[in-house]
């Protein structure tokens, strides 16, 4: 008799909580109050309720999905910037010198401004020396390179980081007049005027920043 009461009320119990587990936070599984756990059996499986539904199944358990991890976002790709400044040379230097002018001043100190802009985000400039094709090429060569030295001295006089400055001289390899210029058969007067546009300093700045 004690034995059927005992089992009576075991099963009481068990009824008792699997109904309490039908709408526990874990709805359909055997929890253990204490430690919310989900109880095993000897196998190490979840031990399930008669209210399981697989779509309340746990990812622990093995009756769900595990969601796929949220992406990262991806760091946007820097934005290069570049910005070419052609300088006529004439107002720059003399006819075949290299020293500035004083008027040089009111032509350059724009393009310091201009680079400043940038800030720590300046990547770099580029100062390009350019000559007509009158003389020699190793005299203009060396003309070039003279022009752009002076123009660099002048940026990084002016608070422009020297390591940032580049100058290079082209010559006479990037002269875009002289076949317009001699087809004309002028005299040399005007022909040096012709070639005026030959005889510059080109400034590139490149700057970098993010989108």
């Amino acid at each position: 008799m004690n034995k059927l009461k005992l089992s009576g009320l075991a099963g009481a119990l068990l009824v008792a909580l699997f109904s309490a587990q039908a709408h526990a936070a874990k709805p359909g599984y055997v929890v253990d109050q204490s430690t919310d756990a989900v109880t095993r059996n000897n196998y190490g499986e979840c031990w399930k309720t008669t209210y399981f539904d697989k779509a309340n199944g746990l990812v622990e358990c093995g009756d769900a999905v595990a969601p796929a991890p949220a992406a990262k976002p991806v760091a946007a790709a820097p934005v290069v910037s570049k910005e070419r400044i052609a300088l006529s040379a004439k107002v720059l230097f003399g006819f075949d010198k290299a020293n500035l002018r004083p008027q040089a001043k009111a032509e350059l100190d724009p393009v310091v401004a201009k680079i400043k802009q940038h800030g720590t985000n300046l990547q770099g400039v580029v100062v390009e020396g350019h000559t007509d094709y009158l003389g020699s090429d190793k005299y203009n060569q060396k003309l070039s390179e003279s022009r752009a030295n002076t123009v660099k001295s002048y940026f990084v006089a002016n608070g422009i980081p020297a390591d940032k400055v580049t100058a290079v001289g082209k010559g006479e390899t990037e002269t875009k007049m002289t076949e317009t210029c001699k087809a004309k058969k002028l005299s040399y007067a005007k022909l040096k005027d012709c070639l005026e546009p030959d005889r510059r300093v080109e400034v590139e700045i490149t700057g970098v920043q993010a989108k």
